[in-house]
């Protein structure tokens, strides 16, 4: 994940793969078909149709049910990781958070503490919409500083909010992009990303 140096500079992206790796990886949702998850995933069914059959071939799909959720996971944390984020320090982040009126999912330390109660909420990592940026920025730097702290704002895929969920009233991602995201920071994490996986995906 890169850090944001010049905000101007950022752009829109889409990953169609990593959008399958979402879609298949619902706990929401029932066994699809192929132009289920397409249509879910917002892609080319010919693109899905690729993707798919290379993952039924790797023994990891069979139809559109994950034989191993492990080494799908694995995959998609291998792939190049295009968010990109900015980090202020903050006193009192959760108080930030609930008078920005602006729409957001959490992940990371603080998500995995309201979802698996394993991390301390150290960090306070959320997704935010590219429109709103600038909102967010002044709205942090008034109540803080800018620069490595408490709190990371992450830009991806606006596909990131897909299957959003809440916990104890704070909105956080889907399960699957929460665990990716652990096993991407490493460390502690990892062991954490280890337990929702063994829970969620039994």
């Amino acid at each position: 994940m890169k850090e944001i140096e010049r905000s101007a500079s950022i752009q829109p992206y889409t990953d169609k793969v990593e959008r399958i790796y979402r879609v298949l990886l619902s706990r929401k949702k029932s066994e699809m078909s192929w132009y289920r998850i397409a249509k879910e995933a917002d892609a080319a069914f010919g693109w899905v149709d690729r993707v798919l059959t290379k993952l039924e071939g790797e023994g990891i799909l069979k139809g559109s049910a994950i034989d191993d959720p492990r080494a799908l996971f694995e995959k998609w944390v291998d792939r190049k990781d295009r968010r990109v984020y900015r980090e202020y320090h903050v006193q009192e982040p959760e108080r930030i958070l609930k008078k920005s009126g602006m729409d957001y999912a959490l992940t990371g330390y603080f998500a995995e503490n309201l979802i698996g109660h394993y991390l301390f909420p150290r960090y306070y990592e959320l997704y935010i919409h590219m429109k709103d940026g600038a909102r967010w920025h002044h709205l942090i730097s008034e109540n803080g500083y800018v620069g490595r702290g408490n709190m990371q704002l992450i830009l991806a895929d606006e596909h990131v909010f897909f299957e959003r969920g809440k916990a104890d009233k704070w909105p956080t991602v889907s399960i699957q992009q929460l665990i990716v995201d652990l096993y991407r920071e490493g460390a502690e994490c990892t062991e954490a990303a280890d337990m929702l996986l063994s829970k969620v995906y039994k």
